[in-house]
């Protein structure tokens, strides 16, 4: 990766993750700091292990400074710090990586949905969104069941072709 493909990783995903840091650590600069520390720590690993989501990727590293960051505060306090305690704030909510995954998937999603024909997207919003059943999507479309159900076959085919691109 060169240096303008990383500087184009920072110009894009700087500020969210400054944005994250700064709602943990309530502190502008030290959420600074650590975005830097959070870019240092990507260009250190670019070449040694393949990254497949940089976004993951990044909030991921900047979760773990943000502990390390934790840890370094109530060691310098005299805190004892509980690894229960570091335990507990991982599980509070889902990880990350998890989080961003997830994102990036449902962005893929609404983009292959918008690309799918109307019929097709409109019947599977009614089985899948609403619950209706063949009949019921054929009575409320004035189609018949089985073009309902063909509609349905095409649109899983143009999603699992579109989620895979």
């Amino acid at each position: 990766m060169s240096s303008a493909d990383l500087k184009a990783l920072y110009l894009a995903h700087r500020e969210e993750i400054q944005d994250y840091l700064n709602r943990q650590v309530r502190c502008k600069d030290t959420a600074a700091d650590l975005t830097q520390e959070t870019f240092i720590r990507l260009s250190e690993q670019l070449g040694r292990t393949p990254i497949d989501n940089f976004r993951a990727y990044l909030f991921l590293c900047a979760r773990n400074l943000f502990i390390d960051y934790l840890r370094r505060e109530r060691h310098r306090k005299g805190e004892v710090v509980e690894p229960t305690e570091l335990q507990a704030l991982e599980q509070k909510t889902p990880s990350l990586e998890r989080t961003v995954i997830a994102q990036d998937q449902l962005a893929t999603l609404n983009r292959v949905m918008q690309r799918m024909p109307e019929p097709c997207r409109e019947v599977f919003l009614l089985a899948r969104g609403e619950g209706l059943t063949y009949v019921e999507i054929g009575e409320r479309l004035g189609i018949s069941p089985k073009t309902a159900y063909s509609r349905m076959v095409r649109a899983l085919e143009l999603l699992k072709l579109g989620m895979s691109e």
